[in-house]
């Protein structure tokens, strides 16, 4: 026997309205179903309570519509839960301070009483949120009242434990609170017979939270005493002690400011010189012991000349900040700036114990040491040097087939250098190149090339400006004004084209610089800098900090943390703080590259000396190679000199130099770990000599096929 089909209840409203000849369209019968509380199968209906239903579902609509934001106005407490049938769920919002002066409410929904139930029912029906609106009010606040006094024990228990926990957390009671509150306004209790239990299951967590929130609170705000302006300063005891005078050396490039700097270093009873590149440390350590006196050398990676010199040469990253001494030549200040290495110049500029500190750059440095001198109640000279010999910028551009000799052509990444590179040896030139990716050794022998006339073409990278010994350049020709920065392509700004163009006309060798360009849209940029056009102000002035040893140690105690990556986020965090004078230098690296030391088990100092190694933080196989490197540390083995093939690419030779340098460094710190010294210099020598005869042979063999050529087309 088949069964019998059960007809949805649907259908049957749908034949009903059918009946009463309204349009099915404008109903929505699910609504409907749900309005007359009838299943969704088997159920029939009669035409009259329809019409009925339909009827109230309009004036429902319309109260919805129009007359319930208006109730709502009148009465704040009222919440309202509109159902698809249009039915409206009412609550009462009650809102039970905790604490005195009205902070931290507890919101308890309750449901409405029938009193209350029977005024919204006949405002509903007649769309007339003004009916007896003022007895509702009144059945409200009655309704607000009783529940505050059902709930009075609860709540007095749970202000106790909140008083009890503001007890304990003393001076961070505001972080407390504001994370209680924003638990609080997120939690609507419901009112009822378990309510009071709710309270605790449901509040301790979050009271033991926002307990956890106020602690974290206050190691930000001892982090943040521990680097703010004043603690900063004063943690350089040895400079504090000597009252310093600074002198800023202000001017462009080959106006002799930095000549004379060093001129009243060589003339004091002990200094040093901080430069920001290890091949501008070697070339003045050089002539400081030229000039007689006993000199040393100090890098990241390697100690050379007097024991106990009474002169030294050191990269910035290196300044001895205890040793007193009579004056320090700070070079290149405007590097205050730079994201990656500003740190160091900060350091420098605010630690180095100097009673004389001279400091060398641009004019775009000069808020920078104004402000520093002001912050350290120390005395600022500033001495403006003028350009010895005048640059002149050629109105027509000068593509590379129209290079001359003594010319040095200005790109901005590796790749571009080697292009430029290639079309002027294809052209007859012998080319000297310099570029970010050369060791020093290879970028001093490229320019000791050029200044000979063994090459008659320099081409390099804006590393151009920082004061490499280039001899007698004439003429200085840019063929690009934008760079990538390691965030994105921007154009260069009026300081970085002043610097690069002041390269030309080396004072001595030629009465005037020429500056020229390849492209003829970049001649009007160039000009508006050379004519003295400010860079635009920075979008963000503050000092660019680094951590040292004792402030990692000390927030992983604060911390109770083993981990560097924690650590230097809380770092961040204290020095970005609003109206900070800080920012942490290079961040994202630096958490990235903590982030992998991490595995390593170590202490978090030597994490910390391996976060900072100058290693390129870019290349995969490099970062690789330094976190094996620190679980070989951390399993107390030693970490053999690297194998490298004389026979590779000229990219495989720059990334061996790099990480030979990196190995060096280590070495300096770790020498019972990183103990082939020996071995990776030698290794770093060969790699040198490989990029260097890849350099100069690539040049002649090319010039001399171009010349085979030539014989041969006769």
């Amino acid at each position: 026997m088949a069964r019998k089909r059960v007809r949805p209840t649907i259908e049957s409203l749908t034949e009903a309205v059918g009946r009463l000849g309204l349009p099915a369209k404008e109903i929505d019968f699910e609504a409907l179903r749900i309005h007359l509380e009838l299943p969704e199968f088997g159920a029939a209906v009669e035409d009259e309570r329809v019409t009925r239903a339909l009827r109230e579902m309009r004036a429902a609509r319309a109260f919805v519509e129009e007359g319930l934001p208006a109730l709502k106005r009148a009465v704040p407490s009222l919440r309202a839960v509109v159902g698809k049938d249009q039915g409206i769920g009412w609550t009462v919002r009650v809102e039970i301070p905790l604490l005195e002066a009205g902070r931290l409410d507890l919101r308890v929904d309750v449901a409405p009483d029938p009193g209350v139930a029977e005024i919204l029912a006949g405002m509903a029906a007649r769309n007339d949120p003004s009916r007896r609106l003022e007895d509702l009010r009144a059945a409200v606040a009655e309704l607000t009242a009783e529940t505050i006094r059902a709930l009075r024990k609860p709540i007095d228990r749970l202000r106790a434990q909140i008083l009890a926990d503001l007890r304990e957390v003393g001076a961070d009671a505001a972080a407390y609170l504001a994370h209680m509150d924003r638990s609080l306004r997120s939690r609507p209790f419901g009112f009822g017979p378990k309510l009071a239990r709710a309270l605790t299951d449901v509040l301790t967590p979050v009271r033991q939270r926002a307990k956890a929130v106020a602690r974290e609170g206050s190691r930000l705000r001892r982090l943040r005493d521990q680097v703010g302006f004043g603690a900063y300063i004063e943690k350089f005891g040895a400079a504090r002690r000597l009252n310093r005078r600074i002198l800023f050396h202000m001017g462009p490039t080959n106006s002799g400011k930095t000549y004379a700097a060093l001129q009243a270093l060589t003339a004091a009873p002990t200094g040093a010189y901080l430069a920001p590149l290890r091949l501008l440390a070697l070339e003045n350590y050089e002539a400081l012991r030229e000039r007689g006196l006993r000199a040393g050398m100090v890098t990241g990676e390697e100690v050379l000349g007097e024991p106990d010199p009474t002169h030294t040469a050191r990269t910035i990253e290196t300044a001895d900040l205890t040793r007193p001494i009579d004056v320090a030549v700070i070079d290149e200040i405007q590097m205050l700036s730079d994201p990656d290495r500003g740190w160091a110049w900060t350091n420098a500029l605010f630690g180095v114990p100097a009673r004389t500190v001279i400091v060398c750059g641009s004019d775009d440095a000069l808020s920078y040491v104004r402000r520093a001198a002001e912050a350290a109640n120390e005395s600022l000279e500033v001495i403006p040097f003028e350009r010895k010999s005048p640059l002149i910028l050629l109105d027509e551009p000068v593509p590379l087939e129209k290079v001359e000799p003594g010319d040095a052509v200005v790109a901005f990444s590796r790749r571009a250098v080697h292009e430029n590179r290639e079309i002027l040896v294809a052209r007859g030139h012998r080319v000297a190149t310099i570029y970010g990716a050369l060791s020093p050794e290879v970028r001093r022998a490229e320019a000791a090339r050029f200044r000979s006339g063994e090459a008659d073409i320099l081409v390099t990278t804006d590393a151009i400006g920082m004061g490499l010994n280039l001899g007698p350049l004439k003429r200085i020709v840019f063929s690009a004004v934008r760079k990538w920065d390691g965030v994105g392509e921007r154009a260069l700004t009026n300081s970085e084209i002043r610097q690069i163009a002041g390269r030309a006309g080396r004072y001595g060798h030629h009465e005037v610089g020429y500056v020229a360009a390849t492209e003829p849209t970049a001649i009007e940029p160039i000009r508006a800098a050379l004519a003295g056009a400010p860079t635009a102000p920075a979008a963000d002035t503050r000092f660019y900090v680094r951590p040292d040893l004792t402030a990692i140690r000390s927030v992983a105690e604060e911390m109770r943390t083993p981990s560097l990556h924690e650590v230097m986020t809380h770092f961040a965090r204290a020095t970005f703080y609003a109206g900070s004078p800080f920012q942490p230098s290079a961040l994202e690296e630096v958490l990235e590259i903590a982030r992998t030391i991490d595995r390593a088990r170590l202490p978090i100092e030597e994490k910390f000396v391996f976060s900072v190694c100058p290693i390129d933080r870019r290349d995969e196989i490099a970062m690789g190679m330094l976190e094996r490197w620190s679980q070989v540390r951390a399993a107390g083995g030693a970490v053999p000199a690297l194998r490298a093939s004389l026979a590779g690419e000229l990219d495989y030779q720059e990334r061996t130099v790099k990480l030979a340098s990196a190995y060096l460094w280590l070495s300096r710190r770790f020498p019972e770990t990183f103990d082939d010294v020996e071995a990776i210099r030698h290794m770093r020598g060969r790699a040198n000599d490989a990029i260097e005869h890849h350099l100069r042979q690539t040049a002649a063999r090319k010039a001399e096929r171009r010349s085979r050529h030539a014989i041969g087309a006769r």
